[in-house]
């Protein structure tokens, strides 16, 4: 017993038993901390999948059918996804939408709103299937009638789209611009007629529908038809300067024309001295022909197209506005710009 105490009072066993209390603390320490950090992780990784975006197709579909889900939840999530432009997922929506809701008015407004998403979407044949089926519960509803019309013109199935026209008719619907501008897709389309005829019909047209004499007179250039002068002082030249102002004098010569924007036209183009205008002048063309009487030519005029019915603006000339499908309701703007005199080389 002596001899316990004696090697217990010896420093040599009180540095060991100290080092064996600094290793199982240390030991303990270091498995806990590995144990807390999974146990976090852990928790993390669970809290992060409540939010997790589903890329599973079958996954996606059964969290939608969740019946726990409020219909028009679901509607305004599809709603908001066509408006940001991810147009699959707005449609899975509202094609899970239909299985679920069973009022006639109810259905009836997801069809119609599933058509348009189609339609935006570029999937025309299907869009105009969906209206059809949304017709069917409801065939006074003019807004599937208006968009059928629209999607059987882009699939360039003109007589389809005149008949959805006389349902329209019926209703109280003004027709008449609409139907013109069909019937001169139609004219333009058809392989049976010879150019000669085409113009005639189109020129028939336009005089009920002055905004066709541009489609005719696009039609002319792009065919290489000669262009007569008492045609040329018939046209619609406020809603033309685009086409004025790149048309080359080969084709026709501007100058021989007599009307006061023509002339501007012609003025901001260099083609000939600028003269003072006697009435009101647009502001690009009037700054552009000053520009041109002083010498100065490094700069140059844009266009822009602007429908007066939605007040959207588009790069590109429109018949029917690509927003609200609305016809002849395009404004030409014009701005000034700094000229571009690289020259384009087609390799075609």
């Amino acid at each position: 017993m002596d001899n316990f105490f004696i090697a217990y009072r010896d420093p040599l066993f009180g540095v060991i038993i100290l080092f064996a209390i600094v290793f199982v603390i240390s030991f303990s320490n270091y498995w806990w901390g590995v144990f807390k950090s999974k146990e976090e992780k852990q928790s993390i990784d669970k809290f992060v999948k409540k939010f997790e975006i589903v890329t599973d197709e079958n996954e996606y579909k059964k969290l939608l059918e969740d019946a726990s889900i409020p219909l028009e939840s679901l509607a305004l999530l599809a709603h908001a996804y066509g408006k940001g432009g991810d147009y699959e997922k707005a449609i899975n929506i509202y094609l899970v939408t239909l299985k679920r809701v069973k009022g006639k008015d109810e259905k009836q407004y997801l069809l119609s709103t599933l058509g348009k998403t189609y339609f935006k979407a570029g999937f025309l044949r299907r869009s105009s299937e969906v209206f059809l089926e949304s017709l069917h519960l409801h065939p006074r509803n003019e807004e599937s009638l208006k968009y059928l019309t629209v999607a059987y013109e882009q699939l360039q199935e003109y007589t389809k789209a005149e008949e959805v026209l006389d349902s329209l008719e019926e209703l109280g619907a003004k027709v008449g611009v609409q139907r013109a501008y069909l019937k001169a897709l139609s004219t333009i389309k058809d392989s049976r007629l010879k150019e000669g005829e085409k113009v005639e019909k189109l020129l028939e047209l336009s005089a009920t529908a002055p905004f066709l004499k541009r489609k005719l007179f696009e039609f002319m250039l792009e065919n290489g038809i000669k262009i007569e002068q008492n045609f040329f002082e018939t046209l619609p030249f406020r809603g033309m300067m685009d086409l004025l102002w790149y048309v080359d004098f080969r084709v026709y010569d501007i100058l021989t024309c007599k009307d006061p924007l023509v002339q501007q036209i012609a003025m901001a183009r260099g083609l000939t001295p600028y003269v003072e205008p006697k009435s009101e002048a647009l502001f690009a063309l009037d700054v552009l022909g000053k520009l041109h009487s002083v010498g100065y030519t490094n700069a140059s005029i844009s266009f822009e197209y602007l429908c007066f019915e939605c007040k959207h603006v588009f790069p590109i000339h429109f018949y029917r506005c690509p927003h609200c499908q609305s016809i002849d309701t395009v404004t030409i703007q014009t701005n000034l710009i700094k000229a571009d005199h690289e020259e384009n080389i087609s390799f075609l």
